[in-house]
């Protein structure tokens, strides 16, 4: 109960726990089939969409404050670009240009609620979906390359200290970096989600609505244990 009292005292918090119960109604309404499931059906179906237009709510406002986060992570990368290795260059450039999606895509997705709120008419709702699925996943992308970099660095680190034995350095590499593969994880799933949203791969909603809520659960354990924040 502390628990869940912890995460509900924060905004994010509150998005996470909406989200994994977002994705589990999808996941679970697509597994059932069959007329008598019908109700049940639409019930989740009317859950899932109750839920999703209530985050959007919570998040309204956010976009800007996203965009201004990067523009500071911006300016702080033109002063200290000179004096950075290439690894960290890449760092910093990965976490600027995925705040800037990440923004877009907050604002995008604030005119989608307004749009479906009836606050604001005459927009087209089709197309600014699309557009927020697309910074999104631009997003994403970019998170995910910072991820594999990081990887691909630590592995290489540990592999010295165990050549010939990649038991022992897939092991070292799991003990000393759970952050990052809590992070990789959470991204790797979330990537299909606008994938599939914009028909470049096309999922079942079953996966996707497992997929959204592996990704919640992964969101969810760095507000639980700060450790794991990458």
């Amino acid at each position: 109960m502390d628990t869940v009292i912890k995460l509900n005292s924060q905004t994010v918090g509150k998005d996470k726990i909406a989200r994994f119960c977002q994705y589990s109604c999808r996941a679970v309404w697509a597994s059932k089939n069959g007329q008598e499931s019908a109700d049940t059906i639409a019930l989740l179906k009317h859950i899932e969409s109750t839920l999703s237009s209530f985050r959007k709510l919570l998040r309204f406002g956010k976009g800007f404050e996203v965009l201004y986060s990067a523009t500071g992570c911006a300016a702080q990368f033109n002063q200290t670009a000179a004096g950075l290795k290439s690894n960290e260059l890449y760092d910093h450039l990965f976490i600027t240009l995925g705040k800037f999606a990440s923004g877009l895509f907050l604002l995008a997705d604030h005119v989608v609620w307004l749009s479906r709120a009836g606050i604001s008419k005459g927009i087209n709702t089709t197309k600014w979906v699309d557009r927020s699925n697309r910074f999104w996943l631009i997003s994403i992308l970019l998170n995910l390359c910072r991820d594999m970099q990081e990887l691909y660095r630590q592995f290489v680190y540990y592999s010295r200290s165990n050549v010939r034995n990649l038991r022992r350095t897939m092991y070292a590499l799991y003990r000393e970096n759970k952050p990052l593969l809590v992070d990789t994880i959470k991204n790797a799933c979330d990537v299909f989600i606008p994938l599939n949203a914009l028909g470049i791969l096309p999922v079942s909603n079953k996966t996707i609505g497992m997929l959204g809520a592996i990704s919640s659960i992964m969101g969810l354990l760095p507000l639980l244990y700060p450790r794991l924040k990458f």
